[in-house]
C-alpha cells in the first residue's frame, strides 16, 4: 500500500461498520457492555482508490469509488457531506 498524501487513499477495500451482532441478534448501537464472545461486527465494504488527491480542485475530479464511499455515508446518517478536503492545507477543499 501506497500511500500518497491523502489518508484514504491506496487502500484495496475501505470497510464501514454498520452494524452488531449482539448475542445472535442484529443490532445498529453500540453494545454498553461490550463482551467479546457475544458481539461481532457487520461492514460494509468499499473498492478503494490510488489517485493522488492532494492536487484535485473540483468534485469533478475525484475518483469514483471515493464518491461512491461518501454516497453511503450521506444515505447511512442522512446528512448531506458539502466539503471534501483532500489534504492538510486549507486550500486543499473542494465544495460539493
Amino acid at each position: 500500500m501506497m500511500m500518497k498524501g491523502d489518508v484514504l487513499s491506496g487502500f484495496d477495500t475501505l470497510k464501514i461498520c454498520t452494524s452488531y451482532n449482539y448475542k445472535g441478534e442484529k443490532i445498529t448501537h453500540l453494545p454498553y457492555n461490550i463482551e467479546p464472545q457475544n458481539v461481532s461486527v457487520n461492514y460494509s465494504e468499499f473498492k478503494g482508490w490510488d489517485e493522488d488527491l492532494t492536487k484535485m480542485t473540483s468534485a469533478e475530479q475525484l475518483p469514483k469509488n471515493l464518491m461512491d464511499y461518501v454516497a453511503f455515508i450521506e444515505k447511512e446518517t442522512g446528512v448531506p457531506v458539502s466539503i471534501v478536503s483532500v489534504g492538510p492545507d486549507r486550500k486543499q477543499t473542494i465544495v460539493r
